[in-house]
């Protein structure tokens, strides 16, 4: 009996240890339902992904604020600066930025910022490293600014032609 006990005790240990550890993760959520006002989360704990962009902007007290970029929505991210620096590329025309994953908490009239709807963020793992963009030069789109220049001149010089003509 006293074995069946220990079985017993030892069976839910291993069964409840991942579920309490499951327990406190949170869950993952878009930037667009955070700032819903709706979304029931002022106070808890969230996790988010998107891409950095901008620059790093000092925060005092030894954080700075990065903003965070996903589905056309930016949200500005209170971290401290040693999970700041995990960050090596900011997205602007000549790159995308690192996709990241924020772990934090979510304030949607946060007191200490000016009443404005933002992120402490307590962890930044970095997902996807930023890559340099392409703009291809469209060569098709020289014609149609030649050739508006062309006219440009024509009209100029028809112009000068008719006011030097004695009336």
């Amino acid at each position: 009996m006293r074995r069946m006990c220990v079985m017993a005790m030892l069976l839910l240990v291993t069964c409840s240890v991942p579920a309490f550890a499951h327990a406190s993760e949170p869950a993952a959520v878009s930037i667009s339902e955070l700032v819903s006002m709706q979304s029931g989360l002022d106070g808890e704990r969230v996790r988010f992904s998107g891409e950095v962009v901008s620059e790093q902007l000092r925060g005092g007290d030894g954080h700075v604020w990065l903003n965070v970029l996903s589905d056309g929505i930016a949200v500005g991210v209170w971290l401290p600066k040693a999970e700041a620096d995990k960050v090596t590329a900011f997205g602007d025309w000549e790159q995308d930025g690192d996709v990241v994953e924020i772990v934090g908490v979510l304030n949607e009239a946060c007191d200490q910022h000016g009443g404005d709807l933002d992120i402490h963020g307590e962890s930044v793992t970095v997902l996807t490293a930023g890559t340099p963009r392409e703009h291809p030069v469209a060569w098709w789109k020289i014609v149609p600014g030649l050739a508006g220049l062309v006219i440009a001149y024509v009209v100029m010089w028809r112009m000068r032609r008719r006011e030097e003509r004695p009336s």
